[in-house]
């Protein structure tokens, strides 16, 4: 099947496009002075980054070993960044099936419609990874002018895009392996854990790279480490023959991943039969189900088991705080359930709805702390007395994405609203934290401050609520009443290719 670069890249940008229209006129972003807030909040907390790293480096201007140690360290660094972007990435897109049903009437072929998807995630790996160093590359070049080019290129921008296609190739080939094995309907959920595998050996193996790449400098010898090749070589061999080698490299890259992408899109289970006893199935309702069952959250479970162990073995913060990331699971939690709003007889308030989806939060996070606690306890009982936060902290988290949910609702499956929202919350929990730290506020203060920002939270996600459900009922009335003028049977909107999962409404 061939593959039209051209036609996947409108395609690409068709989606994005798309999206990005919905999104600001779904949203809370569809008002204007929401959207200059939150810009002009984004602009601040850059300008803020920019600002400090200048002053910061400022004195070192003249010091090009210093410039080299800074730009390799990063690199090691960066290649962890890029890795998380890139699972997060994917975790956000395990169920995108809705997003592709918009192309199936273009005169596409399933190879450049996958080719198209690899880009719309290439675009928010790299919005994602390149965050983390704007504020050295922008200082960099402030300070050293044209100088600072190298650095950036052979610091940043290779590194980055090798490091992707290197991912997007491994990537590929275990969606091959889970093939091979029958077990594609949770391919996804398979690669992205063993992706995240990847990632905890690269974090052990990071924190003793840094140092090694700081005593190579302290005894002025230069030291090789795979991670900085590209920088390695442009030093070694010089500039252009590396940035040759490694622009070849680059599009080999590029072409493998192409060549791997998959003919057909296969359709990806939305939820893992997981087994429950007839006392659960009393007890757990079905927005419970809902999410417990969702892949997303077996994918995010399971990287909290691996992260909670990880902690336990390397307490660098309260092993408790692993399950921070059980909270990836509600921020589709608000569209997943609208089938059940959608049932006869299934009429709630704003706060019910809201209240569902929080206790389904809880639920899930009282399975996984519980046993926590206990091991935490029974290893080190200092750890334990400290737990407290980091609960705290996971129901802020439960409570922050349920917002998210609701606000940037992720309509056709569209990962890239509840991207915007997570990076919306980022933007504004950055600035308020360096606000918060600038007025060297008291430990109480501090907790009143978080304590009425998730209350804020929580009124927000009820509006949102409140006004979703306004709206979708005055949709079917509308629809209602012009079908039976015109005498057919009414179909109520968005039923048609949602139907709710029966193992989902039910324990059993």
């Amino acid at each position: 099947m061939t593959l039209r670069l051209r036609h996947a890249a409108v395609l690409a940008r068709m989606l994005l496009v798309f999206f990005r229209r919905r999104v600001l006129r779904a949203g809370v972003l569809r008002s204007t002075p929401v959207r200059v807030f939150v810009i002009s909040l984004a602009v601040l907390l850059l300008a803020t980054m920019c600002a400090s790293a200048y002053f910061f480096l400022k004195p070192l201007t003249g010091n090009n070993a210093v410039w080299r140690l800074l730009f390799d360290t990063s690199t090691v660094s960066l290649v962890l960044w890029v890795q998380i972007a890139f699972l997060l990435v994917k975790v956000l897109f395990i169920n995108a099936e809705g997003m592709l049903e918009l192309s199936y009437q273009l005169p596409v072929t399933n190879r450049e419609r996958s080719a198209a998807f690899l880009m719309y995630e290439a675009t928010m790996t790299v919005v994602v990874a390149g965050a983390g160093l704007v504020s050295l590359s922008v200082s960099a070049l402030f300070l050293l002018g044209p100088s600072a080019v190298p650095y950036i290129t052979a610091s940043v921008v290779l590194p980055v895009a090798l490091t992707y296609l290197a991912l997007s190739i491994l990537f590929q080939l275990l969606a091959r392996l889970w093939t091979l094995m029958r077990l594609t309907r949770i391919s996804n959920v398979l690669s992205v854990l063993a992706l995240f595998a990847l990632l905890a050996v690269y974090s052990v193996q990071m924190t003793a790279m840094i140092p090694d790449i700081s005593q190579a400098y302290l005894h002025k010898r230069t030291r090789y480490e795979w991670v900085t090749s590209v920088s390695w070589a442009w030093h070694r061999y010089g500039g252009a023959p590396t940035l040759a080698a490694t622009v070849l490299l680059v599009a080999i890259l590029v072409i493998l991943t192409l060549a791997l992408a998959p003919n057909q899109h296969v359709r990806q289970s939305r939820y893992v039969n997981v087994a429950g006893g007839q006392r659960l199935s009393g007890a757990l309702g079905p927005y419970d189900w809902c999410l417990l069952r969702s892949s997303q959250t077996v994918a995010g479970a399971a990287m909290a088991v691996a992260l909670f162990v990880f902690l336990l073995l390397h307490p660098s913060v309260n092993p408790m705080w692993s399950f921070t990331v059980l909270s990836l699971g509600g921020l589709y939690q608000f569209t997943a359930t609208q089938p059940l709003r959608l049932l006869p007889g299934a009429s709630s308030s704003a706060w019910q709805i809201y209240g569902h989806l929080v206790k389904a939060q809880v639920v899930l996070l009282a399975v996984f702390a519980v046993p926590g606690l206990g091991i935490v306890l029974a290893v080190d009982p200092d750890l334990f007395t400290g737990s407290g936060s980091a609960l705290l902290g996971c129901l802020g988290g439960a409570i922050m994405t349920t917002c998210i949910s609701v606000v940037f609702p992720a309509e056709k499956d569209n990962p890239l609203s509840v991207f915007l929202g997570l990076s919306v919350v980022g933007i504004i929990l950055a600035v308020s934290a360096i606000g918060l730290g600038m007025l060297h506020l008291p430990s109480w203060a501090v907790w009143g401050t978080l304590s009425g920002a998730s209350l804020l939270f929580v009124w927000y996600a009820v509006q949102g609520i409140q006004t979703s459900e306004s709206r979708r009922r005055n949709e079917t009335g509308t629809v209602g009443r012009e079908v039976r003028r015109r005498g057919h049977p009414a179909d109520h909107g968005d039923r048609g290719g949602n139907a709710p999962v029966p193992h989902v409404l039910n324990g059993r």
